[in-house]
């Protein structure tokens, strides 16, 4: 279960590209924490395969497509596939609110994409402390530069996460429920190449988001 200690209040408002807020936004945001905290039915799970680089990378027996996904798994023999959702409970009230009240519905949205960051967070201290690996890259999810969307069926049928956590795909490889994330982790015996690199803040200009990111840093 998630508790409303877990967000983090600052990320909320970078999500919403917002700088500050009165006390009318504040407890708005402080309602729509409670409400996703009684409706979110949060599930993750995470795997680890090889990879292989012989006529092209591949994850366990899935393509791994694009430029961006090899650079980033460079010189990883194993990565950690994942997957979170918050249920599709989240998506029927953000709906909902946005019937109704679009300011709540804007607040509930943000707060469930920092709930999903957090369910990710606590998974890669997962593959940290059950791999043997000492590096690990950061996480990196299709749809990121020229990793395509389309890897997302492969990467939910690895997980059996339909099974596993109800999470699917459409036709267009979005994920339903909606507030889910897929990820990949490389791992490596040696220093992986820029790892973290992409973690928020820390070089936005290099980022594969930085063209449709709302919390990039400019300098």
């Amino acid at each position: 279960m998630m508790r409303p200690e877990d967000f983090n209040r600052a990320s909320i408002l970078r999500e919403l590209g917002v700088t500050n807020t009165d006390a009318a936004l504040s407890q708005i945001m402080s309602d729509m924490i409670a409400t996703l905290c009684k409706v979110a039915w949060p599930r993750t799970i995470w795997r680890i395969y090889p990879l292989t680089w012989e006529k092209s990378l591949c994850l366990g027996d899935v393509p791994l497509p694009g430029k961006d996904i090899a650079a980033h798994l460079k010189g990883c023999t194993q990565a950690a596939v994942l997957a979170v959702t918050l249920s599709s409970a989240v998506d029927t009230i953000i709906r909902r609110f946005q019937a109704t009240d679009m300011t709540k519905a804007l607040f509930l949205d943000a707060i469930a994409s920092e709930a999903c960051e957090h369910l990710c967070e606590d998974v890669e201290k997962q593959v940290r402390a059950r791999t043997d690996k000492p590096f690990l890259t950061a996480r990196f999810s299709a749809g990121y530069g020229d990793f395509p969307l389309s890897t997302q069926s492969g990467l939910l049928r690895l997980l059996d996460a339909e099974r596993k956590i109800g999470l699917t795909a459409t036709d267009r490889q979005l994920l339903l429920p909606m507030k889910s994330v897929t990820a990949i982790i490389g791992l490596s015996d040696s220093p992986v190449h820029d790892a973290r690199k992409y973690v928020c803040g820390v070089n936005c200009t290099g980022c594969p988001r930085y063209d449709t990111c709302r919390s990039r840093v400019t300098r």
